[in-house]
């Protein structure tokens, strides 16, 4: 049987728009809150109320500034942050999560003048109801230099205390961007338990976290997002962009989950035998 030409392309037409709205649809049901700090003009984080899923900007102090990096990590804006404070930067969600399984993730970079040294903090914590910096809550980010072993792994994640896990390898080099994804879980009712880290993940790693850390984190609920940071002396510069908190591995890594591509591929398959008909 043929088919009218017209007919073909309202077909491939209905698919594409059809896998596209999936896809849209999708990630933003996926997507708790973000923010890649695009839409701020450079200078201090104070106030600045862009990206979604929040409910209301950023309570900054001077230690947090929006910059044009020198090296670009997907954009050119990043989150600056830069000597010590508890509360650096703080924001509450729209509303608060209480799923069991949440996922953080965001860029990284060290930049240029920085120097990781030992005991060199960057922490970005989850909590509930109160800002106090992240004590004896999830925290996840940058420990300078605390592997006993190596005395070089720099990415930890934490659920509780003072220590934590530490990614192989992750010896920050300045200047270059890191992908830094979180995993915060329990495993039955009450606080969450476990935080998996990756670093640089593909879509293959998710059974295969590059570290993993137990420990009652003191809450059930997730309503803000914080960074502390400690012992970072002159010259050193933290950036992060592309903050997002989510409820998979592969909006975490901004990677679309297969059913998803094999719909658009399906709708742009149907765009592409439409177009050969059509010749």
């Amino acid at each position: 049987m043929t088919f009218p030409t017209h007919f073909l392309n309202l077909i491939a037409r209905g698919a594409a728009a059809l896998s596209l709205a999936l896809v849209a649809s999708h990630a933003g049901a996926a997507v708790i809150a973000q923010d890649g700090f695009q839409s701020y003009s450079t200078g201090a984080l104070n106030g600045a109320n862009g990206g979604s899923g929040w409910g209301g900007a950023w309570s900054a102090t001077g230690n947090a500034n929006v910059v044009d990096p020198a090296a670009n990590l997907s954009g050119n804006r990043a989150l600056a942050l830069t000597g010590n404070a508890s509360n650096a930067a703080v924001r509450t969600l729209a509303s608060s999560f209480s799923g069991d399984s949440l996922f953080v993730s965001f860029l990284l970079q060290a930049d240029r003048g920085s120097s990781i040294d030992r005991n060199d903090f960057m922490g970005l914590w989850l909590d509930l109801g109160t800002n106090n910096g992240g004590s004896n809550r999830p925290n996840i980010g940058i420990k300078g230099n605390q592997d006993s072993s190596s005395a070089t792994n720099d990415i930890f994640a934490r659920t509780t205390g003072t220590n934590g896990s530490y990614a192989p390898d992750s010896n920050l080099d300045v200047l270059d961007t890191y992908l830094v994804v979180g995993h915060l879980y329990r495993n039955a009712a009450g606080n969450y338990t476990n935080f998996d880290l990756w670093l640089n993940p593909t879509v293959d790693d998710f059974l295969s976290p590059d570290a993993s850390f137990t420990g009652n984190a003191g809450i059930s609920a997730i309503d803000r997002v914080g960074i502390r940071l400690a012992n970072l002396d002159s010259g050193d510069r933290i950036l992060i962009d592309n903050l997002r908190l989510s409820t998979t591995f592969q909006e975490a890594t901004a990677i679309p989950e297969p059913g998803v591509l094999g719909l658009l591929g399906l709708g742009l398959a149907g765009l592409a035998f439409a177009r050969r008909r059509n010749t």
